[in-house]
């Protein structure tokens, strides 16, 4: 009796801990807290040190403020508390793939980031085998949305656009020898890449230059720029480099030939980088997206924005609120928290953000809608010593 007795009890206490496993399972992306109140996890995946550490902060800030203006969704007559898990990848793609790997631990329903192509690359792969949802509001590398990855978004504009737009403008400025020199990363590689393809077959010679991203001595770069007789360089990595490259190139007696560059250009601190303003005044950048200007949300945006950080919005700001604005439309849309029913919302609706109104395609790719479907969506930008300003 005794021993029928034992395996009554180990049976009940199997069945328990089946019936357990099963709950947490189903709950791995919510949880309960004191009170009963429930609480749903968005991860926050970027970069807050490192050289684009400017980035980061604005991209944080733009998600944070969007929190705080909807910090609950109701779904199936629940109410969940958003909470908002940030990770720094320190702009490495071997620690995105560490970070990716705890936010999927963390049991989040989504994520809005990583930051950079590279580390959107590098993560990209264990969010889709998780079955977790990734919306970058920064990473423009044109093939990210041919890798498969069936619940991968973006609100920024792909460097396939950018990159025929640089190669566009190139050609209108009248330039005839371009050195197109790429930081080896994956975003800088594929933006050259694009401006390559869309300047052959035209008047423009082009020469090929390539460093590492964590170089900071770009001598030999420049002997071969001198050598082509190049009128103009673009550099298609991020600000740091980019100041440190034009700095080097005044030295050298290159302060005539033109320097441009992408969306990894636009900061305010390629003055100081570069030497000083004088060194980086008039360099020119493309940047994807809907210009401020033609943004409905973007006054009230930037208000509430500094009056959150006691500053003005930096690049990326309302593509990484709009992802979350996305999210919990979608959710809304779905009246779901399961990530599956999330991603086909994302693609079968509408959302009213900062840009003005937008959805996605079949690939992940923002298309806007509406009356914002006429905005234009890569605009040019000039250094005037302090800021970049629209060049006309």
């Amino acid at each position: 009796m005794a021993k029928k007795r034992s395996r009554t009890v180990l049976a009940s206490v199997l069945a328990l801990a089946l019936v357990a496993a099963m709950v947490t399972g189903c709950a791995k992306n919510t949880s309960t807290t004191g009170g009963g109140t429930k609480t749903l996890k968005i991860g926050v995946h970027t970069s807050l040190t490192g050289d684009l550490a400017d980035y980061g902060f604005t991209a944080q800030e733009g998600i944070k403020l969007a929190n705080t203006q909807t910090p609950e969704v109701t779904v199936g007559g629940s109410t969940y508390k958003i909470e908002l898990i940030i990770k720094d990848d320190k702009m490495d793609p071997a620690e995105s793939s560490i970070v990716a790997q705890s936010l999927v631990d963390a049991g989040v329903v989504a994520v809005i980031g990583a930051l950079t192509s590279g580390s959107t690359n590098a993560a990209g792969p264990i969010y889709n085998q998780a079955g977790v949802i990734e919306i970058t509001p920064s990473a423009t590398r044109a093939d990210l949305v041919t890798k498969g990855w069936s619940m991968f978004f973006r609100t920024c504009v792909g460097d396939n656009f950018q990159g025929a737009e640089l190669a566009k403008w190139i050609q209108e400025l009248g330039f005839k020898k371009v050195v197109i020199f790429d930081d080896s990363s994956d975003y800088s590689r594929g933006l050259a890449d694009v401006v390559e393809q869309n300047l052959k077959g035209t008047t423009v010679a082009t020469n090929r230059q390539s460093a590492k991203d964590t170089d900071t001595d770009f001598s030999a770069q420049i002997t071969n720029i001198k050598a082509f007789v190049a009128d103009c360089v673009v550099f298609t990595g991020y600000h740091k480099q980019a100041g440190i490259l034009r700095k080097q190139m005044v030295e050298a007696g290159l302060e005539k030939v033109q320097l441009m560059g992408g969306d990894g250009v636009k900061s305010d601190e390629i003055a100081a980088e570069a030497g000083g303003a004088a060194n980086a005044k008039g360099m020119l950048c493309t940047l994807g997206g809907v210009n401020p200007a033609d943004m409905p949300g973007y006054a009230k945006f930037t208000s509430d924005y500094k009056t959150a950080t006691s500053k003005d919005p930096g690049p990326y700001a309302e593509t990484n609120h709009d992802a979350y604005v996305a999210i919990v439309g979608a959710i809304k849309k779905a009246d779901s928290v399961k990530p599956a029913d999330i991603a086909t919302a994302l693609k079968d609706t509408e959302f009213n953000g900062v840009m003005g109104t937008f959805g996605f395609n079949a690939q992940g790719e923002i298309v806007m809608k509406g009356a914002s479907a006429q905005l234009q969506t890569i605009f040019r930008y000039k250094f005037d010593g302090k800021t970049w300003v629209e060049a006309k």
